[in-house]
């Protein structure tokens, strides 16, 4: 079987730059538990290792440390994602340095203490072969490592495992939190807070509304809604750091009654949990 990254048609996002309402959605949310971090933290320099882990534009999750002035660093094991990833930060103005590291990211090429901050959102292993990834995670960090992960208890992963085998495309397997933490532990961090995060109002499908559409059979509702998404324009984060869509980040917030909800409704609902980890030693 195609590798997990060819089936998911990653230069299509470059290509069209459509990323979709969900994915749209998800970059704003992780946007304001980043200005947390950085103000709780004191976040000036930071880490995306590795990079690709979600649908839509591979590289621009951490284009919001960029532009609060962060020095921004990305790893991934792709050299022609690296190119295209180059050409959309030197669009938007901005720098990053852009790291090459093949997999299984078991050694990372930076000092100890490099960055303020390490963290990757939906981007470890799907088997957890993660423990070199996460070792080095820990020894390049100094102040916080943030781990977003696929909520495993979303009521609709059975749902959407089933779709996507049905549809030839492999899944990455829920990773157990637990064995993170204990990881962690072993390199001297410990567990600052966890919880959920990417609460919006529609269902956890892994897949675009349209799709979902023409996968239950409502070809003419799929074709009406790409018609539509056609007259109104693609839907990107990059329009909002690019300034052509200044109110996009009040928009997205309408959707996000849920995300302040009691924790029995996120657990069953949240498309992602988060863990964030500090030293157990304070810092020198």
């Amino acid at each position: 079987m195609a590798e997990l990254e060819l089936l998911e048609d990653w230069k299509h996002y470059f290509e069209t730059r459509h990323e979709g309402l969900g994915t749209t959605y998800e970059r704003f949310i992780l946007h304001e538990h980043f200005s947390r971090i950085r103000d709780q933290y004191g976040v000036k320099s930071v880490l995306e290792a590795p990079l690709y882990g979600m649908t839509g534009i591979s590289g621009i999750n951490s284009v919001w440390w960029a532009i609060q002035g962060a020095e921004v660093t990305l790893v991934d094991h792709s050299r022609e994602r690296l190119g295209r990833i180059k050409r959309v930060w030197q669009e938007l103005s901005l720098d990053a340095r852009l790291v090459y590291v093949p997999r299984p990211y078991a050694s990372l090429p930076f000092q100890d203490g490099e960055f303020d901050m390490s963290w990757n959102f939906a981007a470890l292993p799907p088997d957890l072969k993660s423990d070199n990834l996460l070792r080095e995670l820990s020894r390049i960090a100094r102040k916080v490592i943030f781990i977003c992960l696929p909520n495993r208890l979303n009521l609709f992963r059975p749902f959407c495992k089933r779709l996507q085998k049905a549809n030839g495309f492999s899944k990455r397997s829920g990773i157990n939190s637990k064995i993170i933490i204990d990881i962690m532990k072993s390199q001297g961090w410990q567990l600052g807070e966890a919880g959920y995060l990417d609460v919006p109002p529609w269902p956890d499908i892994a897949m675009s509304k349209e799709e979902l559409l023409r996968n239950i059979g409502l070809k003419q509702c799929a074709k009406r809604l790409e018609r539509e998404i056609a007259d109104k324009g693609r839907i990107s984060v990059l329009d909002y750091f690019g300034g052509m869509d200044k109110e996009m980040a009040s928009r997205m917030r309408r959707y996000a009654f849920l995300e302040k909800s009691p924790k029995w409704i996120k657990t069953l609902w949240a498309h992602h949990s988060y863990q964030i980890f500090t030293p157990m030693e304070p810092i020198q």
